[in-house]
């Protein structure tokens, strides 16, 4: 659970220090007092057999050990030094110290103005992992792998409670951890600026990193919304030059569906829906003009600006910073849908999509809840496009996909100077942008609790003041919200801030999965004819449409919209989509999940020669992993006759 200042009865500091009373007594701390997080690393650190009324091992490294270590970790170095710099500049009138260490922990820099608190735990040498030190940020945030704050009582030593302390992870290119930057002192640290201004230095060493790195491939920058290409919330990719994934940034990992341990294992082709070497051959002349391409998640995007791989590089992970690398850069698509690109003829849903457009456009915010793919983004826009506020912005932002430490400057904006390389004047944050127009938040049941209040501000007062200060800037924008998560039940969880949901919930519109739509065949028909515009009369066989009718899809619409393009695709210069030109993996997934809504629920008597067929075909896809080829093989019949078997048991397939 995540603490907050807002937990009725006692404060944060009386919580900590009655949970540490638990904890010196041996006793369980109750569920409630304390942070997750810091329980677990005061657990670690009595295991490493420390005692709390102990001093912090800080004893530092040789000048011979400290220069093999700078040597051993250069390229961090070098590439964090404009960081620490910024940071020392922003906290200069703090009694606060920055500092940069390794993934052990070890002090590899730092600066303060404050000689002392250097000459005490600052000095480059110390080590601050918890086996030493107990919790500190330094060494729990490298334990936990994510961005840690440890205030005051919060420490397990005695002896350095006096102080407060942020820091934050960084990982090279390729997902391993480097080491942590951090800022420490007194009462300043915990200011909300500072603690996100961190958070901001540390993506921009991350960012740097991949330049470093990656010299002579083909680095990729995407964005939904192409205003925040060339800033720092960016997502980057790195391909080889045969088009294999090998790095990217914390920010493109959720939009690419991928970990760092997919690096190596996807093909550019198989993350967008385009041939790499065609990719490589577009741009290999400058001045050309942008690609359309469809992300395999269904996200559509712009491909630009020139670039292409050397057919010779690879990455060097320990090089000096390189000149700028060639690069090749996504932007979002802009679409323009209208309510009917939702309800495709649905009456239902029209008679409740057009009560939401009544309610928008007399001022009220609406709330779109539905499974993950089922539109909840398109009917956003279309209620924007369709309502008076379509000639203003309309400004999405997935709170979902976001770190958490750096979700306030991406509502809210920056001032100039907040991080080395802002943009003069710095940068509006996405409620600055909507002005006059409309604000998505995209999975605000993930937004933290902690920006929950000051959202709730700026919907109550209309004004936003950017990170690192600045005049507050008036702000008119409707809202729309969507979630896949019930809001109502998340506040009664106390999950999420009652006062904001009942601020939010002007209206709330729930879109039906595809399974439950009366009328998914013309569904079907309707995203066809816009996939296949430049192909007319393509239709669909009635066996695929058996099939199109009786799965579960747990993808929604967007998983339909990427199984018609990929049999468009397979289809080439046919007429008609049949079984075939369906891949293996979506009729494993039919066959495997539960039973859909709109199946008969026939069932076969157990013992027939048509049960035992049916479950010998069960059976052969199970073995191989829905595999047709080879299912079909198994069982001795071809490609051809195992459709029809599918198509012929589907029903009793996916109940037996």
């Amino acid at each position: 659970m995540t603490i907050t200042d807002d937990t009725p009865s006692i404060d944060a500091d009386a919580r900590t220090i009655l949970a540490r009373n638990h904890l010196v007594r041996g006793d369980v701390i109750p569920a409630g007092l304390i942070d997750n997080v810091i329980e677990r690393s005061w657990r670690r650190s009595a295991s490493f057999g420390l005692d709390v009324a102990s001093p912090p091992d800080l004893e530092p490294v040789s000048a011979h050990e400290l220069r093999a270590l700078r040597e051993r970790n250069r390229l961090l170095v070098e590439v964090a030094q404009p960081e620490l710099e910024n940071l020392y500049q922003q906290i200069a009138n703090t009694r606060s110290i920055v500092m940069l260490t390794d993934a052990e922990a070890t002090i590899l820099a730092s600066m303060s103005v404050d000689a002392s608190l250097k000459r005490w735990g600052g000095r480059p040498g110390m080590c601050w992992s918890e086996q030493r030190a107990g919790t500190n940020a330094m060494g729990t945030a490298i334990a936990e792998r994510r961005a840690v704050s440890v205030f005051g009582h919060e420490h397990y030593l005695e002896r350095i409670q006096p102080f407060s302390c942020l820091a934050v992870p960084l990982l090279d290119p390729f997902g391993s951890l480097l080491g942590v930057l951090d800022v420490s002192g007194g009462d300043p640290v915990r200011q909300n600026h500072i603690r996100s201004l961190a958070a901001m230095s540390g993506q921009m060493i991350e960012n740097r990193l991949i330049s470093a790195q990656l010299k002579g491939h083909a680095v990729v920058k995407f964005h939904s919304r192409p205003e925040f290409l060339g800033t720092l919330w960016e997502a980057i990719a790195a391909f080889d030059d045969n088009g294999t994934l090998i790095a990217a940034n914390r920010a493109a990992l959720p939009l690419l569906q991928i970990g760092p341990r997919q690096f190596g294992a996807l093909h550019f082709s198989t993350l967008f829906d385009f041939a790499f070497d065609r990719f490589v051959d577009h741009f290999s002349v400058s001045g050309r003009s942008p690609l359309l391409l469809h992300m395999r998640c269904g996200v559509r995007v712009y491909v630009s600006s020139g670039g292409t791989a050397s057919r010779s590089a690879r990455p060097d992970r320990g090089a000096a910073i390189p000149p700028t690398a060639r690069r090749v850069v996504l932007s979002g698509a802009k679409d323009d849908p209208r309510l009917a690109d939702v309800t495709f003829g649905d009456s239902a849903l029209g008679d409740l999509l057009h009560r939401a457009q009544l309610a928008f456009a007399a001022g009220l915010a609406i709330v779109l809840e539905g499974e993950t793919g089922s539109g909840k983004e398109v009917a956003a826009k279309a209620l924007h496009q369709e309502s008076p506020r379509k000639y203003g912005p309309f400004v999405a932002i997935n709170c979902a996909s976001i770190p958490e430490n750096l979700i306030e400057s991406e509502l809210f904006g920056y001032g100039e100077g907040a991080f080395t390389g802002a943009r003069r004047g710095g940068v509006s944050g996405r409620v600055q942008l909507a002005h006059s127009g409309t604000l998505f938040l995209d999975e605000i049941g993930d937004m933290p609790f902690s920006q929950q209040a000051r959202l709730l501000r700026v919907l109550q007062e209309r004004v936003v003041t950017p990170l690192g200060g600045g005049k507050p800037v008036p702000v008119d924008i409707a809202v729309i919200c969507a979630t896949h998560a019930n809001l109502k039940g998340e506040v009664e969880q106390g999950r999420f801030r009652g006062d904001l949901y009942y601020r939010l919930n002007g209206l709330r519109v729930e879109l039906p999965p595809l399974r439950r739509r009366c009328n998914l065949r013309e569904v079907v028909m309707r995203i066809l004819e816009d996939r296949s515009s430049a192909r007319p009369c393509v239709t669909v066989s009635d066996d695929v449409m058996d099939v199109f009718l009786n799965h579960p899809w747990p993808g929604n619409l967007r998983q339909l919209c990427n199984v018609l393009s990929t049999a468009l695709a397979l289809l080439a210069d046919g007429r008609e989509i049949e079984l075939p030109h369906l891949t293996d993996d979506f009729l494993s997934e039919m066959l495997e999940g539960p039973a859909g809504e709109r199946n008969d629920g026939a069932t076969l008597p157990i013992g027939t020669l048509v049960s035992m067929e049916v479950r010998a075909v069960h059976s052969a896809l199970e073995r191989h992993g829905g595999n047709i080829s080879a299912a079909a093989s198994a069982l001795g019949i071809s490609r051809a006759t195992l459709y029809r078997k599918i198509k012929q048991y589907l029903p009793h397939l996916r109940h037996d």
